[in-house]
């Protein structure tokens, strides 16, 4: 048979343990004597003097008055305000909702200089809402044609076919406008 190890306790420390001990069995808060000097045990007589008072907390939280009051509103009522608030939340979430929006434009001609067709672009499509970005890239295509890249920043009520028709309607300088990718903010 293993034996225990041996614990090397002071009285101090055996009397903060069976205070802990104690306090854990009868939930009540625990009162420890700081000082290395041993309390003097009570007597009876000081004990019978102090009355135990009762506490008439609940700990499960249980109210007997709660029970008696009917509930404020319907279960139908509860249903249709928790679906309105819902609905508001998901209308001011959508309202602040942006979306990035990548384009490549082409143009019809190698000596076009695009610089001024990207500028033209941003300047002439201009709606609430919609917001064109900075700067755009010149990427190569093939055999020298090179095309605009640029994105733009667009609202809920903004439509991305739009901005792509208006492009399109500048049917002597731009040959296709295509959506690359798009990223909700």
């Amino acid at each position: 048979m293993a034996s225990l190890p041996a614990y090397d306790l002071s009285v101090d420390e055996i009397r903060v343990a069976l205070t802990y001990a104690n306090a854990a069995v009868t939930l009540q808060p625990i009162a420890i004597d700081t000082t290395k000097a041993a309390a003097p045990a009570a007597t009876p007589a000081k004990k019978a003097a102090k009355p135990e008072e009762k506490d008439d907390f609940d700990v499960f939280g249980d109210d007997d008055e709660e029970e008696d009051e009917a509930p404020k509103e319907s279960r139908a009522e509860m249903l249709a305000r928790l679906k309105k608030e819902a609905e508001e939340r998901t209308a001011k979430k959508e309202a602040n909702q942006r979306t990035l929006v990548a384009i490549e434009i082409k143009p019809w001609d190698v000596e076009q200089d695009l610089m001024v067709l990207w500028k033209k672009i941003t300047e002439t499509i201009v709606q609430d809402g919609l917001k064109w970005g900075e700067s755009c890239n010149l990427a190569d295509v093939a055999y020298g044609i090179k095309k605009i890249q640029c994105t733009f920043v667009m609202g809920v009520s903004n439509s991305s076919d739009d901005v792509v028709e208006k492009i399109l309607d500048m049917e002597d300088e731009v040959q296709s406008c295509e959506v690359v990718s798009m990223n909700v903010l």
